[in-house]
């Protein structure tokens, strides 16, 4: 059965929340400046050569590859892990989707990955971040000069931002800005050239009048035409690889629909890679090749649109799935994971959902999982899935036989927590609500 979270309150114990007293705050800040002094000093470096960040990739096939990231900020009350240990890989042409709650990193990943980490006090602490460029080389982000990254932020890595109100410039026209963002990246390019290209990639994404659009101020646009010059922004140098960071926020949905259409037409047109960045579920369904599911900047689950939609493993990413509402859901109340997520300033050394979740068990409480694979691309963190604990696994063909009887779904509630297939515990409770309602009309 579900682990039971009540927890007894001593009354005679305070309750007063803890607090740093201002000469700790000073040690603190004392020893993050030196730290981040560190940090600076080698991503300023000059004249660095090239040998010393050259990487390989693991996989060919691959045009980014994440692995054990750290991206940590340092602040005046302690270092606040924003990315704690993360890996994952983007296939060359393909999209990957990363979702999960504010907070869980997803951003911050991405801007580790364009060095757009706000610093000094955000720093990349540990890890690497492989890129393979457009030249063919393999280069480590993660230990790249800001000199050297000048020349593939923009031009072969481009970000399309959440905000484009906040992204473009309200004091220069929509063409003086596209031409920018091009003549920095082909200074032979004379201003003719740079308009005739600017007004192309307007025209691309879906603007009806480029022409006038080019001389508009953003102020003078629609959102979703103010997105459609962002994404224009972002291609406007062939990237091999776009990131989106929530592209449709504040958007209608009609218009949201319109902007996920040409995100994908385009990937095609350049035969580029999208990573897209969001906290929808609809939109990975309906978007993404794989799935990246990230909890307190860590990644608890990947696998394929397929893998994760079909037969989700770890209890967050089912909680994801039940929080969505449904047709078939419509009279039911919504379901909301409890609890809340730790603070990235004082993580636990174990796993950080078990204090969330209604599968944890004891052990929960002792390491943090490492990830079990289930196929070559789908994996979970999480210890119900381990050999070591197969006493915990669940009796599938029982569980099977009681969802098959129906009338006897309501035995799948006494089988002991810990299970194989997670999707099966809900397809169980399922069939015992429908048992419970047809019941109550006869």
């Amino acid at each position: 059965m579900a682990k039971d979270k009540s927890k007894k309150v001593d009354k005679n114990k305070s309750t007063d929340v803890d607090y740093m007293s201002i000469k700790e705050e000073r040690r603190i800040s004392r020893e993050n400046r030196k730290v981040m002094k560190q940090f600076e000093a080698v991503k300023n470096r000059k004249n660095v050569d090239e040998s010393e960040y050259l990487a390989v990739m693991k996989d060919p096939n691959n045009v980014v590859e994440f692995d054990n990231l750290h991206t940590y900020f340092f602040t005046d009350v302690g270092v606040t892990k924003a990315v704690n240990g993360v890996s994952f890989n983007i296939p060359a042409g393909k999209i990957v989707g990363v979702v999960g709650e504010s907070g869980c990193g997803k951003s911050v990943t991405s801007l580790s990955l364009m060095q757009l980490v706000q610093g000094p006090v955000g720093q990349i602490v540990e890890g690497s971040i492989r890129y393979t460029s457009s030249e063919g080389k393999t280069y480590d982000i993660a230990k790249m000069p800001r000199e050297d990254m000048r020349q593939i932020r923009g031009r072969e890595i481009a970000m399309i931002f959440q905000e484009p109100m906040t992204s473009l410039n309200p004091v220069f026209r929509i063409g003086e800005q596209l031409d920018e963002a091009l003549a920095l990246y082909k200074p032979e390019y004379s201003n003719e050239e740079l308009k005739n290209r600017s007004i192309e990639m307007l025209e691309m994404v879906g603007i009806a009048d480029p022409d006038k659009i080019y001389r508009n101020y953003p102020h003078e646009l629609s959102g979703g035409m103010r997105q459609r010059v962002m994404i224009a922004m972002a291609l406007i140098c062939d990237p091999r690889l776009i990131i989106a960071d929530e592209p449709t926020t504040a958007l209608d949905v009609t218009i949201q629909a319109q902007i996920l259409d040409l995100l994908r037409s385009v990937k095609d047109k350049i035969n580029g890679s999208i990573m897209l960045i969001t906290h929808d579920l609809g939109v990975i369904a309906e978007m993404a090749d794989y799935v990246v599911v990230m909890y307190a900047g860590k990644v608890i689950e990947t696998g394929t649109i397929r893998e994760i939609f079909k037969s989700p493993k770890h209890p967050y990413t089912i909680g994801l799935m039940r929080s969505k509402p449904s047709l078939s859901t419509m009279n039911e109340r919504l379901y909301s994971i409890p609890g809340q997520v730790p603070s990235p300033v004082n993580l636990p050394d174990y796993c950080y959902f078990c204090n969330r979740c209604d599968f944890s068990f004891d052990h929960c409480e002792a390491e943090y999982p490492e990830m079990t694979e289930f196929s070559p691309t789908h994996k979970a963190a999480c210890f119900l899935y381990e050999e070591r604990f197969a006493d915990r696994h669940l009796d599938l063909p029982a569980l099977s036989k009681a969802i098959s009887s129906g009338a006897e779904a309501e035995a799948a509630r006494s089988i002991p927590s810990g299970f194989v297939d997670l999707q099966a515990i809900l397809a169980a409770e399922s069939a015992a609500s429908a048992v419970a309602s047809e019941s109550e009309e006869a």
